[in-house]
């Protein structure tokens, strides 16, 4: 899977706190579910995470591995993650479609102190629109990991038009009756409804 690329980085990483796009892509403004092209971007956007996971499984050479700095704007290619600077932001894991253009990304903040793992996946369509973006989260609450995960998909005009979300609190896929967990880790974060703007906000031209 896509983790076996960070392998033991989580050690020493740190924090990188980013700003709210729910101006351009607001998170409740969403679509009835029988909108007639939901289940067919539904559909695709769940494609292309299964040939990603193909991917990461069987061909990993075709992932682009990046890192950001908490002092650069822009992310550098890397061969590996074996070695990192100390002030080490994000790393991230792309996938280009055949035309070269990207078509996944991963990304992957660190936590200096390690208590908590956060990882946002974009999906891209061929026309460079947002198909789907994926806010995975887990840490630990009193011995347990408690895990989140919220799915927000998006049609060719930016708008939301189905939303899931989904919690385990160790083997429980609910929070026990009685326990009140504290979401210390649902840092700000960014999302981008186009291809293109990731790029320029990551520092690349494609």
């Amino acid at each position: 899977m896509k983790n076996i690329l960070l392998t033991g980085l989580v050690l020493f990483s740190s924090c990188l706190l980013f700003a709210s796009c729910e101006k351009e892509l607001p998170e409740d403004a969403v679509f009835d579910p029988r909108y007639p092209e939901t289940e067919a971007i539904v559909e695709k956007a769940n494609d292309v995470l299964k040939e990603a996971d193909k991917i990461f499984m069987r061909s990993n050479y075709l992932v682009e591995l990046y890192l950001k700095t908490a002092s650069e704007k822009r992310i550098v290619q890397v061969p590996n993650f074996e070695q990192v600077p100390a002030d080490l932001a994000a790393v991230y894991n792309i996938i280009r479609n055949k035309e070269g253009n990207v078509l996944y990304v991963a990304e992957f903040p660190y936590s200096e102190s390690g208590d908590w793992e956060n990882i946002y996946e974009s999906i891209y369509d061929d026309k460079g629109d947002l198909l789907l973006f994926v806010r995975k989260s887990s840490f630990l609450h009193e011995g347990v990991v408690v895990y989140e995960k919220s799915s927000y998909y998006y049609n060719e005009k930016h708008r939301l038009v189905k939303k899931e979300y989904l919690i385990k609190y160790g083997s429980a896929s609910v929070l026990p009756q009685g326990v009140t967990v504290e979401f210390n880790y649902r840092f700000p974060y960014e999302k981008f409804k186009t291809r293109k703007k990731w790029l320029k906000a990551h520092g690349l031209k494609k």
